[in-house]
């Protein structure tokens, strides 16, 4: 069939309008400026800037999800504990001019380490 007849033009309507839909989007010029300008500087069009920009701000908006984000306040709260007492062991050595067991506690910073890291990993993964 003749890709101008009325009968494929409609066909291919129908098809479109199952696949695609549109969004109209209005915004202030000074930003559809800034917006154009930025898409041209990447070489993308400005609907396909919009499309991966929302796309990632979702994706973004996922990866910090409520319970991720309460389990990551519950870890900054317990580092914040972790480094005041390294601090307070720090000051306590300075004191007395030794510190108990140096190498043990720097491989327990490690484990921690080497743990925040794993679990920060694995919730960021489990949420993708």
């Amino acid at each position: 069939m003749p890709s101008n007849t009325p009968e494929y033009q409609k066909k291919y309507r129908e098809t479109y309008n199952k696949r695609i839909r549109n969004v109209t989007v209005g915004v202030p010029v000074p930003l559809y400026n800034e917006f154009q300008a930025f898409a041209s500087q990447q070489g993308i069009s400005l609907s396909a800037l919009m499309r991966e920009a929302t796309d990632l701000q979702m994706r973004s908006v996922k990866l910090r999800g409520s319970g991720v984000e309460a389990e990551l306040k519950e870890l900054r709260f317990l580092l914040s504990n972790i480094a005041n007492n390294v601090n307070q062991m720090a000051r306590h050595s300075h004191r007395v001019r030794h510190v108990a067991d140096e190498g043990g506690l720097f491989r327990k910073l490690h484990e921690l380490e080497t743990t925040l890291d794993d679990f920060v990993t694995s919730r960021l993964n489990e949420n993708e």
